[in-house]
């Protein structure tokens, strides 16, 4: 499965575009030391992080892209960045939870 294929398959609203990546799992935090330690390169990373620290570890986990529950929204700066660093965010009405289970439903 791939980033592009997520969006599709979730319905998702593209913040930011990036690489079409691969994806192997998905991590859900909200506090960025524990991203750190436990995201692996190829996550899902979803999380309620709008700022543009998200952004910084996101790239410094590998994360294949971000999703922000909630009809959260990233700062204008935050944004900014994804775009300079060709990274993905995407935003859901969907809980984290609901999202999860949808991202689990799919990924095999």
């Amino acid at each position: 499965m791939t980033v592009n294929e997520l969006e599709k398959n979730l319905d998702l609203t593209k913040l930011s575009a990036g690489e079409d990546k691969e994806i192997s799992s998905c991590y859900i935090s909200d506090m960025l030391s524990r991203v750190m330690g436990g995201c692996s390169a190829g996550d899902v990373w979803i999380t309620v992080q709008t700022s543009l620290n998200m952004v910084a570890v996101a790239g410094l986990v590998d994360a294949s892209c971000v999703i922000l529950p909630e009809n959260l929204k990233v700062t204008d700066e935050a944004l900014a960045k994804a775009k300079e660093e060709n990274f993905t965010i995407f935003s859901t009405s969907d809980s984290a939870y609901v999202v999860a289970k949808k991202i689990a439903q799919i990924i095999k």
